[in-house]
């Protein structure tokens, strides 16, 4: 049953000269209304301290916010609500992009009842537009180029010739890993591709699989006209060989006239880095464990090799705890009225997600036969105002004022000096490694507050009985000691760029991801830790991909389109003997801009996610941006 559609509409328009952003709320009803609120969600911030011209800011926390008009106001079918206030986004600027303005909206009836509403993208002084969708590609192959279709490129590849590509791949004959491999790289076909002809059957285009010393990941394809052999050292290149043949046969299908699968030659292939990832942030965006599928199922054809769940933050925690059943009770949900109210495009009702324990067990057992290794995230110290709502008893009873992290929540880090933290995060950390097999575990340690805990008497004795005088050697004391958790736990941590502040968690059994800058990588890896380049500016896939206002996204890394985020070279400036510090690369899809919008998410990750995933495995010499714009189109989106 299809719901109706809402009654009311919030129409918005910002004017950057002013900062001032005006609201206009149109009653569809015939009820007339009073007494009500209107409740706000989006990646602005109404400047609590200015005039609101219409009406009055009655509640604000982070990035939801309740405006209410005047006493005595009425608002009668089909008429509207006007009220305009000074705003800046996260960072304390203009608004950018028409994703920044509101989100989702609803009403507070004034018998307490809710009501939904439509909202319009936010125009920028008045001035018509549209969010942008379709992006114009380079469609023809460059010259001397193989015509196959592989994102990302194979390390060498000479091939001739076209066989029928009418039918399916067949594994005829190959050892059991072989047939693992294959079974598994058809079942991920079919979810990919649905009721489209298979890529993959019992009966087919003839493949033969065979052992061969190589490196894990590595492989090797030769092409003959009676068949197609396969070689790998193991499970893990057979996939990527059976991934390989399959992009190739879909290429061929979709469009022929352009794409061939080959009758003879050879591909021999590789990846350029050991960890291929990307992080998906489930927190602040409400993904459900299907959708985290669905991701991980395209991080798979593209031969990436991690995904590294960002599963606690301010907004929402969303792993199940047997211990601490108030987190996800508390923190995976969120709506009016709940200690977590709605957040970037949530509605006004109660939504969320939990993952539960057999969700994990069933995600990490799938992800594994697809190459994929969860990487689960802890968020900690920082970005823990959820954790805090859901148990207060890790705060400290006398600290008194406010301090507030970059998105405004107020005094939103677990605590150092509080003996309950630690007990708290053993026990969250033995169900994480009890759940999760990844090798690296990792415990977070960005953006925490300059004034955090200057206001606990517990954390001022602490720094006192140490001689420390900043908040980050705090940070370090604390990052260390569950760094020693997750070691215990023999695991690795890792850890944002920030745990190397303060005197810094121990190099020898940490991996820091270096998020602001390639050059904070660099000087990481001078300090001594291994390191994962995801620099913002480049890997950040909620950047918006130009300044038009009608392009979706965040902008304080700036603008990343397409060509930069594949002509970003990870390494090409270290020193030789700094290089193998260099453990990999990643790239980020965090949940601030994505709203529910349809077709938003697979419009920030495509293509962007294709030409990461080809830097990770393909050398700089084999690139080539003309090539893969001509091949991006066919890799599959998420459809979320």
């Amino acid at each position: 049953m299809v719901a109706a559609p809402p009654l009311f509409h919030l129409d918005s328009d910002y004017a950057p000269a002013s900062g001032a952003l005006t609201l206009r709320l149109r009653n569809g009803s015939t009820r007339a209304l009073s007494g009500f609120q209107l409740g706000l969600t989006g990646m602005f911030r109404i400047d609590a301290e200015a005039d609101v011209d219409g009406g009055r800011l009655v509640s604000q926390l982070a990035h939801h916010q309740a405006l209410a008009p005047p006493a005595g106001f009425v608002l009668t079918p089909g008429a509207s609500w006007t009220v305009t206030a000074r705003t800046t986004d996260p960072n304390g600027g203009v608004l950018q992009h028409y994703s920044f303005g509101p989100q989702s909206a609803y009403l507070v009836l004034e018998d307490g009842t809710l009501e939904s509403i439509a909202v319009s993208p936010m125009t920028r002084d008045g001035a018509a537009g549209a969010p942008l969708r379709a992006r114009p590609t380079e469609t023809a192959l460059p010259a001397g180029e193989a015509p196959v279709s592989i994102i990302p490129q194979p390390r060498s590849m000479q091939v001739a010739g076209a066989r029928k590509a009418t039918g399916a791949l067949a594994l005829s004959e190959g050892p059991g890993e072989a047939r693992s491999a294959f079974a598994a790289v058809r079942q991920l076909a079919a979810r990919m591709f649905g009721g489209a002809e298979p890529l993959f059957a019992d009966v087919g285009t003839s493949c033969i699989a065979r052992y061969e010393a190589m490196d894990a990941e590595a492989y090797r394809v030769v092409f003959a006209a009676d068949a197609i052999t396969v070689f790998a050292g193991g499970r893990i290149g057979f996939f990527y060989a059976f991934v390989t043949l399959g992009q190739m046969l879909q290429g061929a299908r979709a469009r022929p006239s352009e794409f061939v699968l080959p009758l003879s030659g050879e591909i021999s292939d590789g990846p350029r880095f050991g960890w291929r990832g990307a992080l998906l942030d489930v927190s602040r965006h409400v993904f459900q464990i299907d959708a985290v599928h669905r991701f991980v199922d395209v991080a798979a054809w593209h031969k990436l090799n991690r995904v590294h769940l960002h599963l606690s933050d301010d907004e929402g925690w969303r792993l199940e705890i047997a211990a601490y059943p108030q987190l996800t009770e508390i923190g995976g949900w969120r709506g009016h009225g709940l200690p977590l109210p709605p957040m970037f495009g949530s509605p006004g009702r109660r939504t969320g997600a939990v993952y539960t324990q057999a969700d994990v067990s069933l995600l990490v057992e799938r992800a594994a036969a697809l190459g994929i290794t969860i990487v689960p995230e802890i968020d900690t110290p920082g970005h823990s105002y959820a954790t805090l709502r859901a148990l207060p008893s890790l705060k400290d009873p006398g600290e008194t004022g406010e301090y507030y992290g970059v998105h405004h929540y107020p005094n939103n880090a677990l605590n150092p000096a509080v003996d309950a933290t630690y007990a708290f995060l053993e026990s969250v950390f033995g169900t994480v490694a009890d759940l999760f097999p990844s090798p690296l575990i990792h415990i977070g340690g960005d953006e925490v507050a300059r004034g955090a805990w200057l206001g606990s008497p517990q954390a001022r004795a602490l720094m006192q009985r140490h001689g420390w005088t900043e908040t980050a050697q705090l940070q370090s004391h604390f990052l260390k000691r569950v760094q020693k958790i997750i070691v215990n736990l023999g695991r690795k941590a890792g850890a944002w760029q920030e745990a190397a502040h303060g005197g810094g968690i121990d190099a020898a059994d940490a991996m820091l991801f270096a998020w602001i800058s390639s050059e904070s990588g660099l000087a990481l890896a001078k300090s001594g830790y291994d390191v994962i380049l995801m620099p913002g500016t480049h890997y950040y896939l909620d950047m918006a991909q130009s300044e038009d206002w009608w392009e979706p996204g965040a902008s304080w890394a700036g603008t990343s389109p397409v060509d930069r985020s594949y002509g970003y070279d990870p390494g090409n400036d270290w020193p030789d003997e700094l290089k193998p510090r260099l453990k990999g690369i990643e790239c980020a899809l965090w949940g601030e801009p994505l709203g529910q919008e349809p077709g938003l998410i697979d419009h920030l990750l495509f293509p962007r996610l294709s030409a990461v995933a080809e830097t990770a495995w393909t050398p700089a010499a084999r690139k080539n941006f003309k090539r893969f714009q001509a091949i991006q189109d066919l890799i599959p989106r998420t459809g979320l």
